[in-house]
């Protein structure tokens, strides 16, 4: 099974990075984990998509194709989703053929999302984690179809005391709580898939 995360912050020392690394350790044995980059990525905009999608949307869709599920590391800004993580969410939604490409052979899909299994982990510095922007990606990922995991969630607040000085995940409960959405995002997907 190889599932693809997306980190929605840009900063290298993102702790919602860091949070997608701490997931590639906890994953079973036949699953991997690649992140897909999104800091290059245009503004959304219809007249790029002709003739052809810019080449940094091409390669997150050739990413998310190759997908059995999507891992969002979610951080909250302003109350929300932050701004790269909903471009990328937006561009991965349009459909095959509308960028002058068409789906890959054999390919039922008509995005790279559509009924792809999801799960969502996010960390912040606030008390309440990512909890109110991870309502807000929830519906957005559930409006273009995608197949968004119940549960469980992994809501990582107060994220300064956490992370070592390297930026690994150290809190034990924390990395608990992302062990369980990995193993759920596993589950989830098989089931889904079967």
């Amino acid at each position: 099974m190889r599932i693809i995360g997306i980190a929605g912050s840009l900063r290298a020392a993102s702790t919602n990075r860091a949070l997608l690394r701490a997931a590639a350790t906890m994953l079973p044995d036949g699953v991997t984990l690649e992140v897909a980059e999104i800091g290059d990525l245009p503004l959304m905009n219809e007249d790029l998509e002709k003739p052809a999608w810019p080449e940094p949307v091409q390669r997150l869709r050739r990413h998310l194709w190759t997908a059995d599920a999507l891992l969002v590391a979610c951080p909250e800004y302003n109350a929300g989703i932050p701004a790269p993580l909903k471009n990328a969410i937006d561009w991965a939604s349009r459909g095959e053929g509308i960028g002058g490409v068409t789906a890959p052979d054999g390919e039922t899909r008509k995005t790279p999302l559509a009924d792809l299994p999801a799960g969502i982990i996010g960390t912040s510095p606030g008390m309440l984690g990512t909890a109110r922007a991870q309502q807000h990606l929830r519906m957005s990922l559930q409006a273009i179809g995608m197949r968004v995991m119940p549960g469980p969630e992994a809501f990582v607040g107060a994220a300064r005391g956490k992370f070592d000085a390297e930026g690994n995940l150290v809190d034990e409960a924390s990395r608990a709580a992302v062990g369980r959405v990995v193993a759920g995002l596993v589950a989830w997907a098989k089931r889904l898939r079967d």
